[in-house]
């Protein structure tokens, strides 16, 4: 008799062509581009990765033919001024085809150029290849959210045609990420992994991959960030955040997830730095509701078992993250990014479904 439990779900699958992955598979992008008949391909990027590397002239390169342009105006949480105008050039430029360079930001700006070059995906895709440089994996993930420039609200888009076409996970384009843009996208990637596993939906195919994440990041996320040139840790994460993201559209997130969607465009909080704020704490709370989920966590993470208790075990969970985020020295408190006590209510209302907001304010009040 299987020891898997009987139940019953659904997974979706995203129309994700293809992933090349390892150091170097970067030479794979002038096949692809190949296989596209693209002539005129257009990057999307931050002023970051245009000014301070040589990036855009490793991807040309890699592409076998030159770019017809490079925008590199997309800054944090992706304003919608900075997408409008990508937007504008690429089609001044008669792109055929987008590569978006960098984390989630130049993402999720090019995947909503996408649909807009596409009239809402009445005409045909623009081809979109992504080249990310961070562990957010917004590369996997079938939505897209964008900073009204005004308001300072983060609103999004989600459908299955906004993933790209083509990923390429190379851990040598890496390497010039910034130490702590890079820890901090890897908690949120454990983020993934950590929520995916605690959701009402979860499920066996979604558990092994989130595990296997969960263990990824703990064995190699300081490494790779204290050692950037060291390839096989940086790939290693590279795998992890991939993995963490397969059950996100089929399970969904949870609290901390949507408390960080809440603080990050209004305060302006890099979405990698709310999951360090926010995860180990609705832990705890999640502990007390599914321990024997949270163990499962714990035993990823690669404790000791021996001796304790399952509501042990799923308390030490939430305590290894907090550690390993003060480890990779990314330890913050709300107050740091001009967050008042007065603003917990009204953020707890915002973040929260229909009974969660007392968890919510007390998480709040706990990372304040």
């Amino acid at each position: 008799m299987s020891d898997l439990q009987i139940v019953s779900g659904e997974y979706s699958y995203l129309p994700i062509e293809r992933v090349h992955f390892g150091p170097g598979s970067i030479a794979q992008l002038s096949e692809e581009l190949g296989k596209l008949k693209s002539h005129r391909p257009f990057i999307i990027t931050g002023q970051t990765i245009a000014e301070k590397t040589r990036l855009v002239d490793t991807i040309e390169k890699a592409s076998g033919r030159k770019l017809v342009g490079v925008f590199s105006g997309i800054k944090q949480h992706a304003p919608i001024s900075s997408i409008n105008r990508a937007i504008s050039e690429a089609e001044k430029a008669r792109a055929d085809s987008l590569i978006s360079l960098g984390g989630g930001s130049p993402i999720d700006s090019t995947k909503i150029a996408v649909k807009e070059l596409s009239e809402n995906f009445a005409k045909p895709i623009i081809p979109h290849l992504a080249i990310p440089t961070t562990l957010s994996a917004a590369e996997f993930s079938p939505s897209a959210g964008m900073t009204d420039d005004t308001s300072k609200r983060k609103t999004g888009v989600r459908d299955p045609r906004l993933v790209p076409r083509f990923v390429f996970l190379d851990p040598k384009i890496t390497v010039d990420t910034p130490s702590w843009l890079w820890a901090c996208t890897g908690i949120r990637s454990l983020d993934h992994a950590v929520e995916s596993l605690y959701s009402p939906r979860h499920q066996p195919y979604v558990d092994t991959l989130a595990l296997e994440s969960i263990k990824l990041l703990f064995q190699d996320l300081k490494s790779s960030t204290n050692n950037p040139g060291d390839i096989g840790p940086r790939l290693s994460c590279q795998m992890a955040a991939w993995m963490s993201f397969a059950g996100v559209q089929s399970v969904g997130t949870g609290l901390s997830h949507a408390i960080g969607r809440v603080i990050g465009a209004t305060w302006d909080i890099p979405h990698g730095i709310t999951s360090c704020l926010t995860l180990a704490q609705v832990m705890r709370h999640e502990a007390q509701k599914h321990p024997d989920r949270l163990a499962m966590i714990a035993q990823a993470e690669g404790q000791d078992l021996k001796g304790m208790s399952e509501n042990k075990l799923a308390l030490s969970a939430a305590q290894r993250v907090e550690d390993l985020v003060k480890d990779l020295g990314l330890s913050k408190r709300l107050s740091d990014y001009g967050i008042k006590k007065e603003d917990l209510p009204s953020i707890a209302r915002d973040a929260s479904s229909s009974g969660e907001y007392s968890t919510a304010l007390q998480v709040l009040e706990a990372i304040f």
